[in-house]
């Protein structure tokens, strides 16, 4: 190991070790009461707030928060936008967390950076039993390095919640909302509704915008009343579905989007294919971050082949073929079955297909891996199931005996609040 790779791991160490004094069943725990955002607020604030000096779009949601994010950068960046791209986890290297158009963070610069922030975050009073959290620490490191590196927007993907999430306290102007389900129960919970509100915290005093990939019918009818509220104070929100469009040229492999005040004509390869509501909501984003930049948003036209979205269709090896994917659900991991199809009809020599994927998923792709020629599963993690399976009706008595009110009056609550 180098000295300078050896420094970058001293980093990161540090990065966890806030988190990691606290005692474990300090930590446990919805996140609304054992995580404090705040103490990254104000770090932020000591560093000299950074984060205001940049135009920075948040993402949030349950699945393809990764994905939303890394579109719309890239189409940032290919009309000639100076782009920041904050992601998390990281798949082979921590510094791919943050970005510049595309490139992670040199380890010179996150060193140096890093130590910036440490000096600010040894002098707040942070208490014995809380922390920094981690993925905070991290944010504040990428929004002071894009300060310097006069970028002219950031992108940051927040973590599995917003109310209560670290990244989220980074100003945002803009934000991005994709599809929310009923995950996290355990953090965000204890119930779908829940989870929606945790989420949906993404709006904040400083937003001005959202947009909204199609959302489960449950998510879109928590969400009304907070996207009601948002717009009584001006904020302007576009949603899949209903004033964006978006339609697919197989033929050219080609998504077109329309919105109001704008057209997009977007270039994909077969791997985009499944991503066309991402599509749309990152390119009506992409809009209003150009407007709002003064730049030409009316046509905005993109080429998104060979464009990585990381841990999704992957290819990470050659002779052999390796593709890495999260197949988190069955559409998703039927998609990843029919390109393993199409892989094989273009190279004989099949390829293997690493996959992370609930137990019924792994066994129908088995199954028809094993039946169709040379590409096949070469390993696949199955998501261990640990929430028991019980009424809606049931967790609001659990809830009434907790002293918690029903989702209804949490949203009033939240929105009084």
């Amino acid at each position: 190991m180098t000295p300078m790779a050896e420094q970058v791991t001293e980093m990161i160490r540090w990065i966890f070790s806030s988190y990691s004094r606290v005692p474990r069943e300090r930590r446990q725990g919805f996140d609304r009461d054992v995580r404090h955002p705040e103490w990254t607020r104000q770090l932020l604030d000591a560093m000299g707030r950074p984060d205001e000096r940049v135009y920075s779009v948040a993402v949030t949601g349950s699945k393809g928060k990764g994905s939303h994010a890394i579109l719309t950068a890239a189409m940032l960046q290919q009309v000639g936008v100076r782009v920041g791209l904050f992601t998390s986890p990281h798949l082979i290297d921590f510094l791919e967390r943050i970005r510049l158009q595309g490139v992670p963070i040199p380890e010179e610069d996150f060193v140096r950076v890093g130590e910036l922030v440490r000096a600010a975050a040894s002098a707040l009073p942070v208490p014995e039993d809380q922390y920094i959290g981690p993925v905070g620490l991290v944010a504040v490191m990428a929004a002071k390095w894009y300060e310097e590196q006069s970028v002219e927007a950031a992108v940051y993907e927040l973590g599995r919640g917003a109310r209560h999430d670290d990244v989220n306290q980074v100003v945002h102007r803009g934000a991005i909302i994709a599809p929310i389900f009923g995950e996290h129960l355990d953090r965000l919970g204890p119930t779908w509704e829940d989870v929606v509100i945790a989420k949906m915290g993404i709006l904040t005093e400083h937003t001005a915008w959202a947009s909204l990939s199609l959302q489960p019918p449950l998510s879109r009818k928590v969400m009304a009343p907070f996207l009601t509220a948002f717009r009584a104070k001006g904020g302007e929100v576009h949603e899949v579905g209903n004033d964006l469009e978006w339609s697919l040229d197989d033929a050219r492999l080609r998504v077109q989007v329309r919105g109001p005040g704008f057209t997009a004509d977007i270039q994909v390869d077969e791997r985009l294919v499944p991503y066309a509501d991402n599509l749309a909501a990152s390119a009506a984003a992409a809009h209003r971050v150009l407007s709002d930049l003064g730049r030409s948003a009316r046509e905005i036209a993109v080429d998104l082949r060979g464009l990585v979205l990381t841990g999704r269709l992957q290819l990470v090896r050659r002779e052999p073929d390796v593709v890495i994917d999260g197949a988190i659900h069955s559409l998703s991991a039927a998609y990843v079955r029919r390109f393993a199809e199409a892989w094989r009809a273009r190279r004989s020599e099949g390829a293997a297909f690493t996959l992370s994927c609930p137990c019924p998923t792994t066994r129908t792709l088995r199954a028809s891996f094993e039946n169709s020629g040379p590409s096949r599963i070469a390993s696949c993690s199955p998501r261990p199931r640990t929430q028991r399976s019980i009424s809606r009706e049931t967790w609001y008595r659990s809830r009434r005996r907790l002293g918690m009110p029903r989702p209804a009056k949490r949203i009033q609550r939240t929105l009084s609040a």
